[in-house]
């Protein structure tokens, strides 16, 4: 067998197992409640969770190759309406790229720097639990499938009241 087809299996196989091990982060998660807040999360059991907050807000979760999402509540003490609150964020962004709200929701993409930053949001009259992922730009491909699954699992708790 000649180097280069013996090389050209090895990278198929390469590419094989890396397809399998992203499908099962995303097809096998883990799920993340906070109980102050009340909103929940499914995540790839491959991120590690770190330690809770004393004011037990919510979670950051991480891995090595600089993914980071945070999944966070907080008291609407500013009295912030869906708009304002997705405002004041747009100006946190270098661009923003993709922009949908509803009737209590919002979710923002963009780049901050050379990363890509994705925010869904739930605002209410009580409080706001917010899902923040940041990853480089150079991983997109990585990690997109992946936002994706854990954005759709992300589901806010009771928002009208403060907590």
């Amino acid at each position: 067998m000649s180097t280069s087809v013996r090389l050209v299996g090895f990278i198929i196989s390469v590419m094989v197992f890396a397809g399998a091990a992203s499908t099962v982060a995303v097809s096998d998660p883990a799920r993340y409640c906070n109980q102050r807040f009340g909103f929940c999360v499914d995540y790839p059991q491959n991120l590690e969770m770190e330690p809770p907050p004393v004011n037990n807000d919510g979670r950051r979760f991480h891995d090595r190759d600089g993914f980071l999402m945070i999944a966070s509540g907080i008291n609407n003490s500013m009295e912030e309406t869906l708009h304002s609150e997705m405002e004041s964020q747009e100006e946190e962004l270098d661009t923003v790229t993709y922009r949908k709200f509803g009737s209590n929701w919002y979710v923002l993409s963009g780049f901050k720097g050379p990363d890509i930053v994705y925010l869904k949001t739930y605002v209410g009259r009580g409080s706001i639990n917010r899902l923040y992922i940041k990853y480089r730009t150079s991983l997109r491909s990585r990690y997109d499938k992946m936002v994706d699954s854990i954005s759709r699992s992300f589901v806010p708790g009771q928002i009208g009241v403060a907590h």
